[in-house]
Parts: structure tokens; C-alpha cells; sequence
């Protein structure tokens, strides 16, 4: 579990910029953690514009003043300080203050007393920088959470950063580029061609979609949602009118479903006169279903599919999911008409519309533990 999540549990808002280098952690952390977004000429003038105030009423500034980095911003007398510190992999920066205002306020807070800071009247921020070893390499991570004290004060630090959030957003997905480009961007593997469990099943299959999508939730968490995949338990998370009823996919973990086994019957339909047997169960790493059909749409002959649901770690907190479905139809006419023209489009919808749901259910309950 990372830092942040024990200063600032349950955020009212969350966003996490992710990124894979050719770099070993050590550099990759080093660079990191030092890393000043006043390197970046268009951010350098956005922060003299804003200092064009100051320098009317005659106050001089420093070079250092021009820095955007972890130490500057946590300096003495910014409000902003440094939570935490994990040498190598994390550094943690929060701050309390009324953010809305011209010239902010900001509540004197030890760090030790951040968490429990309650005063109504306040907003809370806090971010972090993190590094972990990915592959070959490193993934380098910034996540910003917000929170306030009551709703008033939340009502007002969400509309300040729904403006100041049109400037800081660009910042940092900028930066983030920037350290991608010094660090050197990872090359990760075509995920059309590398093997999934479950291809063993139909080594015949001429079609096969892979789709996959990082969640910001460890793998113990993302594999639950995928235990309540089907109509008999939670549905599938994906255009529930279409494929589950028009019941709503249940938006929750629920006790006693935490488990399938190789043979169980997962239902397919809401009326469950179709099902997809269960062919592999690796716990927190791969999930895979299917079956074999007599069809008649095309003339009768035999329908084969697999559908398999991968979990990657990325780090300690967060999951790359994968799934790819495969699938040999006879007669041949029949396999190519659905593998290249009915099916893909069609999947591809309610295959992304389940990554996304899956993803926000399972980062929810991340930031909520």
C-alpha cells in the first residue's frame, strides 16, 4: 500500500499519472524526486506570469523562487510540507489550507497530525511521487488526492480546481512526458502477440481481440470484481440493458463470491438458458472461461470461444488486467464473416465498457481502504 493512502484515506477526488522507463529504479527515483517542472520553458513563464504581482509591488525574487520542485514547494513557509519519505521509492507532500482564496491561507499542521486533522473550514491535499521496478526497468507515478473538512469547504476547492485544474493538469501530464523522454520510454510488449493462458485451448482459433487497461488497485482487488463476472452472480460490468437485462451490474464486493473453480457453469444470459464453463482458475493471476457449440446461424457446425482475463502487477498497488478472446467457427465462410466483420466491432464495445467499469469500481475501493 502506498504512503499517501495512510495521510490522506478515502480522497474526495484522485488522479494518478502513470509511466514505464528503461531505467533502473535507483535512477530512475533519483531524477524523479529531483525533478524541477521549471525546466520546462512554458511552465517557467506560466510561474513568472503569476509572480508579475509581486514584482510590481517591488518584491524581489530569488532564483530558487522560479523552482518547481519537491524541496522548493515543501520549503519553510509555503504551507506545503513533507509528509513522509521512503528513500528510493516514495516521497509524500501535503498541505491544509483555504486554496481558494487569493492569497491562501494554510493551517499549521505537524505532519504527524495531517491524517487526523479534522477543523471544519479547511481543504487537504496531499501528493506523491513514487518508483517501483517494472520488467526490465522502472515505472515512475504521480497521484495527487484531495479531500476538505466539510462540504462547504469542498464545495469550494472543487470549483477552485475545476480552474486551477486546467492549468495544473497539462503541467503534469508534461512533465511526466518529460521524465519519460529523459528516462527513456519502455517498449512494452505487443500484447496482440505475446502468449495468454487460455490460447491452448482452440490452437486452431484464426481470430483472437486482446484488449487490457491499468488499474490503480492491486490484483486481490480487481480479481474479486472478476469473480462476480456473469448473470447468476454480478453481472458483467459492462452495457447491462445489452448483456445483462438492463439490471445493473452489482456496483460492490460481495461475501461468498470471492471464488470459481475449473468446470463451474457461469451463466451467460440473464435467463440463464446459456452458459460459459470455467477452464482456469489461478488465483489473482488469470481467469479464463468458454465453450464449445452446436450452432445454427451459419449452417450448423461447431462454435469453439475462450475468453481469458489476465492480471499483471505493476508494483506493489496496481494491476495491468488483459483479456483476449478466441474463438473457430465452422464452416470456414462463416469464421471469417464473424471474425472480421460481425464480432470485433461489437466486442470491442462491451469489452471496454467492462475494462472501464471494472477500473472504476476497483480504484474506488483502493482509495477507500
Amino acid at each position: 500500500m502506498r504512503s499517501i493512502q495512510h495521510y490522506l484515506p478515502k480522497p474526495r477526488h484522485t488522479e494518478i499519472n502513470r509511466i514505464f522507463v528503461k531505467a533502473k529504479p535507483e535512477v530512475a527515483w533519483q531524477a524523479a524526486r529531483h525533478f524541477d517542472a521549471a525546466e520546462m520553458p512554458w511552465v517557467r513563464l506560466l510561474f513568472d506570469i503569476r509572480a508579475i504581482p509581486d514584482w510590481l509591488k517591488g518584491k524581489k525574487r530569488m532564483e530558487d523562487d522560479r523552482s518547481v520542485s519537491v524541496d522548493q514547494v515543501a520549503r519553510q513557509g509555503t504551507g506545503f510540507m513533507i509528509l513522509e519519505e521512503i528513500p528510493g521509492r516514495e516521497v509524500v507532500v501535503g498541505s491544509v489550507g483555504r486554496f481558494w482564496h487569493l492569497n491562501i491561507p494554510f493551517a499549521s499542521v505537524k505532519p504527524s497530525d495531517f491524517r487526523d486533522f479534522n477543523e471544519p473550514g479547511w481543504g487537504k491535499l496531499a501528493w506523491a511521487i513514487s518508483v517501483e521496478p517494472f520488467g526490465e526497468g522502472s515505472t515512475v507515478s504521480f497521484e495527487l488526492r484531495t479531500t476538505a473538512t466539510d462540504d462547504e469547504s469542498w464545495a469550494n476547492l472543487e470549483r477552485y480546481y475545476g480552474i486551477i485544474g486546467l492549468g495544473s493538469k497539462p503541467i503534469r501530464s508534461a512533465a511526466m512526458s518529460h521524465l519519460q523522454a529523459e528516462l527513456g520510454k519502455m517498449k512494452l510488449p505487443d500484447e496482440d502477440e505475446i502468449a495468454l493462458p487460455g490460447d491452448e485451448r482452440i490452437p486452431e482459433a484464426r481470430h483472437q481481440m486482446t484488449h487490457s487497461l491499468d488499474i490503480e488497485a492491486p490484483p486481490s482487488i480487481v480479481w474479486r470484481y472478476l469473480m462476480q463476472l456473469g448473470c447468476d452472480r454480478g453481472g458483467w460490468y459492462s452495457i447491462d440493458i445489452l448483456d445483462n437485462g438492463g439490471k445493473p451490474s452489482v456496483d460492490h464486493l460481495v461475501e461468498g463470491w470471492e471464488t470459481r473453480k475449473v468446470g463451474d457453469k457461469l451463466a451467460a444470459t440473464p435467463a440463464q438458458d446459456g452458459f460459459f464453463d470455467v477452464y482456469a482458475v489461478e488465483q489473482t493471476q488469470h481467469f479464463v472461461i468458454g465453450g464449445e457449440y452446436e450452432q445454427s446461424m451459419f449452417g450448423g457446425g461447431p462454435f469453439k470461444m475462450s475468453w481469458a482475463f489476465v492480471l499483471q502487477p505493476i508494483g506493489l498497488d496496481a494491476t495491468r488486467l488483459l483479456t483476449r478472446v478466441r474463438g473457430a467457427l465452422e464452416p470456414k465462410w462463416a469464421d471469417w464473416l464473424m471474425g472480421n466483420v460481425i464480432y470485433p466491432p461489437v466486442h470491442a464495445i462491451m469489452q471496454t465498457a467492462e475494462l472501464k467499469n471494472i477500473k472504476r469500481l476497483a480504484e474506488r475501493d483502493a482509495q477507500a481502504r
